[in-house]
């Protein structure tokens, strides 16, 4: 088999190149993205619709020699248009108007957007129709300037300097995104019934609902290297369940020989796996951690082999979430909509991991197979006591799901900076003092919240983790390296407590993590999930030799109610 070539290169690597795409009409006006990244739409819609404006760019499609890149414009009413880059010029049909896809080459572009040209309806709302440009204008990957034109007098302009491959710009979002990835807004659940758990303790908790499953069971991951997952879901499969799998294409190290043959065997038992790895990519990595199973769901900060989810080795975090409460006096409707009533933490994760299933990039296993060099890879074989367990009855919380790229680190910011008593963070590596979700701690503990900070002591993490220690030695942010002391292997966990929330999921604290990977996480709001994971981080942190202010564990409600403690901000993620 040949050697795959390498994972190009990181998205956040290429943005720096880039400049936005800047529309200069005199009359062109476009809303501010909204914080949950979704679309914006203009202030005076119909207004907008009246103005002649460069509404998409897609510049670098990964064809040979760019054959189906296009623009799209917004034309009012028909007239002399033509476009110019100040080295070609070309007209737009004379008769075309409204909002149409300018192309060199329409079939192209057409199977580009899953349609035909000229044919509006099976390109999909979303797709104008296509139109031939018969003069020759190219787009460049490398940044130029477009001028829309009538009779002459340029009427809109959108200059860039770089578009990756695959990246497409619209008028709408200001920004590049990858073909086929659209921002994800978060969604509430209320009155979720959520058992925490933390691993290595608890090792049967994430895979527990794959044994009932009867439906549905879909897991999505950045690795997948544990028999005892594979037996389960191929046993699943045998059941007649509909059993589906998506895993990243190029972790680091390799994909493994052992994750191979394991695959090999999920096929052959009738489950359909996919890998994240087509030509152009919509992200960096896929890396979250979770499972649908039926109605439930199971949310990790570990990947699905044995020292994660087999707790072999590391610590983890992780949390099932039932989709039918069975909670006494818990109605599940407080603060939510009809909709949301309705609605499971599980058909939210099995509806985007349907989404990235079916993307363009998801690659059937047995093509990907066919051209991939296979590693081999080390096995965690640890033994450790349980010191933690899950608790025997779920608690009532507000669940929602956050993604990125998109909306998490955004939330997770906001929720800090509406921290009142108390923010615990463990995380294997941060990036440095200066990034994103650090500067939210830094800032909480200089207002007086009681902010720890619980980071790997690993060999390839300890220099730079010892590093940041020090940079924040003369802040009162508290930062300590893990020690284990045979309670688990290493730290692995991504999660956070904030007041009365936890947060839970795969989210590394790196710029790359946050902008170009796919990441899952959980909110939960309930005082009594948040305190089970305090209990383990207090354990986890004296494991280091300092014990945490007693306002940090179980019953700091009560203990701070006497000293006249602030209310709570209220800080909704949906």
């Amino acid at each position: 088999m040949s050697l795959r070539p390498p994972k190009r290169p990181s998205r956040v690597a290429t943005l720096v190149l880039l400049v936005a795409v800047t529309s200069v009409a005199c009359c062109s006006t476009a809303a501010a993205a909204p914080l949950d990244g979704g679309e914006p739409t203009p202030t005076n819609a119909s207004d907008a619709a009246r103005e002649p404006r460069i509404v998409e760019l897609y510049p670098n499609p990964a064809t040979e020699e760019d054959r189906g890149e296009y623009l799209v414009v917004s034309l009012p009413e028909r007239g002399n248009w033509s476009l110019s880059d100040g080295y070609y010029d070309a007209d737009i049909p004379a008769n075309a108007s409204g909002t149409v896809t300018l192309s060199m080459a329409p079939n192209r572009t057409a199977s580009i957007l899953g349609g035909s040209a000229g044919d509006t309806e099976a390109t999909g709302p979303d797709t104008p129709e296509i139109r031939r440009l018969n003069d020759y204008f190219p787009l460049s990957a490398s940044g130029e300037r477009i001028e829309l034109r009538r009779d002459g007098a340029a009427v809109d302009v959108a200059a860039y300097d770089r578009a990756s491959e695959g990246d497409r710009w619209r008028a709408a979002w200001g920004e590049w995104r990858p073909r086929g990835y659209e921002p994800r807004s978060p969604r509430r659940t209320p009155g979720a019934a959520v058992t925490p758990f933390v691993l290595p303790d608890s090792p049967g908790m994430p895979v527990e609902p794959f044994r009932t499953a009867d439906d549905r069971l879909f897991v999505a991951g950045y690795t997948l290297a544990s028999e005892r997952v594979v037996e389960a879901l191929a046993a699943a499969a045998d059941r007649g369940v509909r059993v589906r799998v998506l895993l990243e294409g190029s972790p680091v190290g390799g994909f493994s020989s052992r994750s191979a043959k394991l695959i090999d065997r999920l096929t052959a038992a009738g489950v359909e796996v996919r890998i994240l790895d087509g030509e152009v990519e919509r992200f960096r990595f896929h890396h979250p951690k979770y499972a649908v199973a039926d109605d439930d769901a199971v949310v990790l900060t570990e990947n699905w082999k044995p020292s994660g989810t087999g707790g072999r080795s590391n610590r983890g975090w992780g949390a099932l979430v039932e989709g039918d409460t069975g909670i006494e006096g818990s109605t599940g409707t407080e603060g939510g909509t009809a909709s949301e009533r309705n609605a499971t933490v599980a058909d939210d994760l099995a509806a985007l991991f349907l989404a990235d299933f079916r993307a363009h990039d998801a690659r059937r296993w047995r093509d990907f197979r066919a051209d991939t060099e296979f590693y081999d890879g080390g096995r965690a074989n640890g033994s450790f006591p349980t010191r933690f367990e899950a608790p025997r009855e779920p608690a009532a919380a507000n669940v929602t799901v956050l993604t990125a790229p998109g909306n998490a680190a955004d939330r997770i910011v906001a929720r800090i900076d509406a921290a009142d008593e108390r923010v615990l963070a463990v995380v294997p590596r941060v990036g440095g003092p200066d990034g994103r979700i650090v500067r939210a701690l830094r800032r909480a503990a200089d207002r007086g919240v009681d902010v720890h900070l619980l980071l790997s002591n690993a060999w390839y993490d300890r220099e730079e983790n010892r590093n940041l220690s020090a940079a924040l030695a003369n802040e009162p942010i508290a930062v300590d390296l893990a020690a284990p002391r045979g309670r688990y292997g290493k730290v692995h966990a991504k999660g956070l407590v904030v007041d009365d929330t936890a947060i839970v999921g795969s989210l590394n604290w790196n710029p790359s993590a946050t902008t170009n990977n796919r990441e899952v996480l959980i909110a939960m709001e309930n005082e009594s999930v948040a305190d089970f994971y305090a209990r383990a981080y207090a354990a986890d942190w004296r494991g280091g030799g300092v014990h945490l202010p007693i306002t940090l564990v179980a019953g700091f409600g009560v203990a701070l109610a006497g000293a006249g403690a602030v209310a709570r901000r209220g800080v909704e993620f949906g």
